[in-house]
């Protein structure tokens, strides 16, 4: 979603705040409401952030602010109360008739960055309050307010403020930020969350339904924290006939890597999902967890029938950097660091079940309901990525499920979020029907095919894109044949899949057409998909030498990946017209290599072309030695 329109989408957010409030003197001091947004700007984040719809409560605009507000303490859920400071700054652009954006009557040609003098008097701000040097102003709520986070500083209190703005982040700002972190470390911090990071949040939160990371709430790292654990173990119980069963209450194996299998209750998986929430299962390789996509079954038989859950439910699959070593009669043990690779729908269902019943009921299941539990240590990565994909092979699973929250698949994605084409790095993962898709002009495509087109068109590798799209997401510790470390790398950008998509797209649009339900079906059949891929490979050695041969007078050649994102995105037809006329040349190039007045012979040259990456190079050298005038390109009909 390019962040114009992210703009436009939150512009109209803002404005239904007005609409739905129509008693409230704050929203609507000023005649023109476009001098209260800033003000509503507010509204909605506390709303979107906070979920708090009394705002009223939280914001401490005064007379002598030059900006909203606010300044607030929240306890956190392990009881840790914890001061958050908000400034905001809105950005007032208006769109004209053609769609563009205007900011002070001028169309905005690149979309506004963080003001580095107007954040430098923030952070000075910011700093006056957190000294207690800030002089009182006429707004008493907010020098009450002041005063109480002086005093909670002085108590070892922790204070976070945030920087909310709906322009661009400025790299300008880095060290400014870098230096109030450190000078305020360890109890306070500064987080800058501009735009993009807002529409970051508001995909995962509204297309893909899953619980974003809150800047309002104090963030646990599972994978750096020393954890508790509570195990359960037969002596722990009042049932004396079975203490001599406690040597069988615990499974330790040791293998390759130390590991244990042992029991939980349902209150040690509940107090360990509300400190950490989502972060748990980061390694998780199934779908993120969904605000309503828990087990109904296993909830009521938590509820209804606790002690059947053990039987019922195949328990949770767990990974730690470290174990200690776990006495006989141990009742706890403290692991670094905890994922949970399998079992995350237990985990959040068993969450849900605790956190929705009553004393009584919880005290129940806390005695009749047991979780298996197993651990692992590991701290080897590709070992991890094993273990997640042997664990999980209830449902059907495919190469690039395992790879989904590898941190090159997450860039790409978070690439992916500038433009309309979004990245789908695991099946399903976003949850727009196509109502939503069509209103948002949002085109979702499955990494693997963004992968075949990359691998054809940037890569020039026409053979993987047509025989090992299989391979695509294995690594070469997994198969000798992977090719995951060739194709995402650091040097892989989405721009260039972008590119390579773009492209293809267009060449299949040719060949579709609208059938009588009004939908549009492509024309193309899987035979004729390897040609299709060679041609969209060739495609870019005749663009390149065209670009070249057109621009050569100029004193910079003329980049073909601007090139051909500028012409998409601007939708300029003259140079769609352009590569089309580029993509018939190519296809006569391969019609003359393969052409043979016998038949079977034309069918082996195909097959040639089609099968032996030597071939396909051959045909690119001679495309480069072969003399291309403009007029050859451009005089196409």
């Amino acid at each position: 979603m390019l962040t114009s329109n992210f703009y436009k989408l939150l512009d109209t957010e803002l404005n239904q705040i007005f609409d739905k409030n129509p008693n409230d003197k704050e929203l609507h001091k000023h005649k023109d409401l476009t001098n209260n947004k800033g003000y509503a700007f507010l509204v909605w984040f506390l709303a979107f952030y906070g979920q708090k719809s009394s705002y009223r409560n939280y914001i401490t605009d005064g007379k002598d602010d030059n900006s909203c507000d606010i300044i607030f303490s929240n306890t956190d859920t392990q009881g840790q109360e914890i001061f958050y400071i908000v400034q905001s700054k809105w950005l007032n652009i208006v769109t004209n008739e053609e769609g563009q954006l205007l900011r002070k009557g001028k169309v905005v040609k690149e979309y506004p960055k963080i003001e580095k003098e107007e954040f430098n008097a923030a952070i000075t701000e910011f700093t006056t309050v957190i000294n207690g040097t800030r002089t009182a102003g006429i707004n008493e709520k907010f020098n009450d307010k002041s005063k109480e986070l002086v005093k909670h500083l002085e108590k070892n209190g922790k204070a976070k403020f945030l920087f909310f703005t709906a322009a661009d982040y400025n790299d300008e700002i880095n060290d400014t930020v870098k230096s109030f972190n450190k000078e305020n470390a360890p109890n306070t911090s500064l987080e800058v969350i501009d735009i993009d990071r807002i529409k970051r949040d508001y995909i995962e939160f509204k297309f893909k339904e899953v619980v974003a990371n809150n800047p309002l709430e104090y963030k646990y790292n599972p994978e750096d924290s020393d954890i508790e654990l509570a195990i359960e173990r037969y002596k722990n119980g009042d049932n004396s006939e079975k203490l001599h069963l406690a040597s069988r209450d615990m499974l330790q194996f040791e293998g390759r890597e130390q590991a244990y299998i042992f029991l939980l209750k349902p209150k040690t998986i509940y107090q360990l999902f509300q400190k950490y929430k989502f972060n748990l299962f980061f390694k998780n390789v199934r779908n993120p967890l969904h605000r309503s996509n828990y087990n109904e079954k296993i909830v009521e038989t938590l509820q209804r029938r606790p002690n059947t859950f053990w039987y019922f439910n195949n328990g949770v699959t767990a990974i730690t950097k470290r174990i200690p070593d776990v006495g006989k009669i141990a009742n706890t043990l403290t692991v670094k660091g905890l994922q949970i690779i399998n079992g995350a729908q237990t985990i959040y269902s068993i969450y849900k079940a605790y956190e929705n019943a009553s004393y009584d009921e919880r005290e129940i299941m806390d005695t009749d309901a047991r979780i298996s539990f197993r651990l692992i240590r590991s701290s080897d990565e590709d070992f991890n990525l094993e273990i997640t994909r042997y664990t999980n092979r209830q449902n059907e699973m495919q190469p690039r499920d395992f790879a989904a929250n590898l941190d090159e698949q997450q860039r790409l994605q978070l690439e992916s979020f500038k433009t309309n084409y979004w990245y789908e790095k695991r099946r399903e993962e976003f949850r727009l029907d196509e109502h939503s898709k069509t209103q948002n002009n949002i085109t979702i495509v499955p990494n693997n095919l963004f992968a075949m087109t990359y691998v054809a068109f940037h890569l020039q590798k026409p053979m993987a894109a047509i025989l090992h799209q299989d391979k695509f997401f294995l690594k070469r510790t997994e198969d000798a044949e992977g090719l995951y470390e060739e194709i995402f790398n650091a040097n892989t950008k989405f721009v260039d899949m972008y590119n390579s998509f773009l492209i293809w797209e267009m060449m299949l649009q040719y060949y579709s057409q609208e059938d009588e339900k009004g939908n549009i079906v492509s024309q193309i059949t899987e035979n004729m998909l390897p040609l299709f891929i060679i041609n969209l490979a060739l495609l870019k050695i005749v663009l390149q030498k065209y670009l070249n041969v057109k621009y050569a007078n100029l004193t910079k050649s003329v980049n073909l990946q601007n090139f051909v994102k500028e012409t998409f995105e601007n939708n300029d037809k003259t140079k769609k017209e352009l590569i089309n006329k580029i993509w018939l040349y190519s296809v006569e190039i391969i019609e003359n290599k393969t052409y043979n007045p016998d038949i079977v012979k034309a069918q082996e040259n195909l097959n040639k072309l089609l099968t032996f990456q030597g071939a396909y190079d051959m045909l690119c050298q001679e495309v480069e030695d072969k003399k291309i005038t403009v007029e050859d390109i451009e005089n196409i009909t």
